[in-house]
């Protein structure tokens, strides 16, 4: 069996963050997280073997949810992007990176491991597999 990617979970919320990263973690994903844009831009700096990235598009800051995408697929082209966003519709499709689902929240952090799951190549996630 191939290796999980190591993920960058940015949430504002702490709550939906250690969520989020529990749930990852016991699927076997490496987790890291970020609670600003700032901090989420230096972990993907520091750390390039992070290969998905799951960012609150609609996380205000001086560094956006936004902003983060699009840096972290300056750094790696190959980086999965998952958005999420409590109103998926206004989030300006331009300022999108291409081929990133959009998740509207709050959602289960089991969806997010289907998502990883599809976006690796698969038609759905088997947890056995991991």
């Amino acid at each position: 069996m191939s290796r999980q990617p190591s993920v960058l979970v940015l949430a504002s919320d702490g709550l939906t963050r250690q969520t989020t990263a529990t749930c990852l973690q016991t699927f076997g994903y490496d987790v890291v997280s970020a609670r600003d844009g700032e901090e989420a831009v230096s972990l993907l700096r520091a750390d390039r073997r992070i290969g998905v990235l799951v960012t609150e598009a609609d996380m205000g800051g001086e560094i956006d949810g936004l902003a983060v995408a699009k840096t972290g697929r300056d750094l790696n082209p190959k980086m999965a992007v998952i958005y999420t966003a409590r109103i998926p519709h206004s989030i300006p499709q331009n300022r999108k990176v291409s081929g990133a689902p959009m998740l509207r929240s709050p959602y289960f952090p089991q969806q997010i491991v289907g998502i990883i799951g599809e976006l690796r190549g698969r038609s759905s996630y088997d947890p056995v597999a991991a």
